[in-house]
């Protein structure tokens, strides 16, 4: 490998490398002090709506002691080759062959959100190329509501609803309840939800194909057993914290740092936080307790961390009623209401619909409303998010009280 020696954050616009191995075409590039740095390089692996552009700070913050890659697979970042035929752990192993291409030592990889699940496998299949290993926003496990979400927003992408999809996914990104711990402005979410508004056609499909790679998967048959951290945002409703901590507990070696007051985004709303961790644990330093922004768990926290993460408003009307619009409204009881979701008790119909739902409660507009299970307990449901107008009324709702935590969907 030879690396580029004069990194700037303007070149991180330029056109990348291109590897080709076989049918398929790798984009990266690649930094460091000197060109032929024999040291562990950094693996820069991004997230859904991600490209080189977005990790400028964490190249910077990183070239002091790694040479730093970014790659890009087939359907990812700035990527636009297509690669449906390719499930998560073969475009693990595209990187595995990446690095054997280009003679590369073992990996440090950093994955975020969608490169998380990569980065992970990649560890898991070739651990004689992978040394270190730091995951944030952890996508693999398949929490029932995440899953149900996802597939909502395909399904609107499939019917051309880009508004309704592009405001679901920024409320899975960003959580409107916690914006003000999070300091993330409303410049900052209003761009983003430009950017997933104006998708292009070759975009939307990639994101497709990404999100049913992450439907389709089966889970780990083994996890990395490298030192691996995994970063958790305390208020990501996305990824939970309580997923991150689960999948730290089945590795070999990991660690789980919360990040305070930050979501799904956390190593760009807490880049210092997150900063002061990358290094220390690349090196391979131990991890104090406590870092400024951040808190690690104790090993026997892994496995007790509360699920319990929404906060719930016990609903001032219980009575409400459920409609559908090919027809038919129900009378129901709320017995929980969140913001991401509730509890209900409804008598339906054996072969309902799963989607096309709407809870009309009093002092709220029509909620879209997705049906997750159904049980002796009641109704749970999830909402999607996907009429703005009623997710920011029922945003208010829960703005303007001191919450208790319940279940989450």
């Amino acid at each position: 490998m030879r690396y580029r020696t004069d990194y700037s954050a303007a070149l991180l616009n330029e056109a990348p490398e291109v590897l080709q191995l076989g049918n398929w075409r790798l984009h990266y590039q690649a930094y460091a002090r000197r060109s032929d740095d024999p040291r562990a390089p950094v693996l820069l692996l991004g997230g859904a709506f991600q490209s080189f552009r977005s990790f400028a700070g964490e190249v910077s913050e990183l070239l002091g002691e790694h040479p730093v890659i970014l790659l890009d697979l087939p359907s990812q970042g700035g990527n636009l080759q297509l690669a449906p035929e390719l499930g998560l752990e073969q475009l693990a192993d595209l990187i595995a062959a990446f690095a054997q291409e280009l003679r590369l030592p073992a990996l440090l990889p950093i994955g975020l959100s969608y490169g998380s699940a990569l980065a992970a496998l990649f560890a898991a299949r070739h651990p004689q190329r992978c040394t270190r290993l730091l995951l944030a926003g952890i996508t693999a496990f398949g929490r029932p509501g995440a899953r149900l979400l996802l597939q909502e927003g395909l399904a609107l992408l499939a019917e051309g609803s880009t508004e309704a999809f592009a405001h679901g996914a920024l409320t899975g990104l960003l959580n409107p309840l916690r914006l003000q711990q999070t300091g993330v402005s409303p410049v900052f979410r209003k761009a983003l939800l430009r950017q997933i508004q104006r998708l292009s056609p070759g975009e939307v499909e990639r994101y497709r194909q990404n999100s049913q790679r992450l439907l389709d998967f089966q889970g780990f048959s083994r996890h990395p057993g490298c030192p691996t951290l995994v970063l958790a945002g305390e208020h990501d409703h996305f990824t939970q914290p309580w997923e991150h901590a689960q999948f730290a507990a089945a590795c070999a070696n990991a660690s789980c740092a919360l990040i305070h007051n930050a979501d799904h985004l956390a190593q760009f709303e807490r880049r210092e936080a997150c900063a002061g961790l990358y290094n220390p644990f690349l090196r391979g330093a131990a991890l104090p307790p406590r870092h400024p922004g951040s808190s690690l768990l104790a090993p026997s926290q892994l496995l007790q961390l509360e699920k319990r993460h929404e906060p719930r408003l016990p609903p001032s009307q219980r009575q409400a009623r459920l409609r559908h619009r090919d027809g038919g409204e129900w009378t129901v009881e709320l017995r929980e209401l969140g913001f991401f979701g509730g509890l209900l008790t409804v008598e339906l119909p054996q072969s309902k619909p799963a989607r096309g739902w709407q809870l009309l409660c009093k002092d709220l507009p029509p909620q879209p409303l997705l049906p997750l299970r159904h049980d002796a307990d009641g109704l749970a449901f999830v909402f999607p998010h996907s009429d703005q107008l009623a997710s920011q009324a029922l945003a208010m709702q829960f703005q303007q009280n001191e919450l208790p935590t319940a279940a989450c969907a």
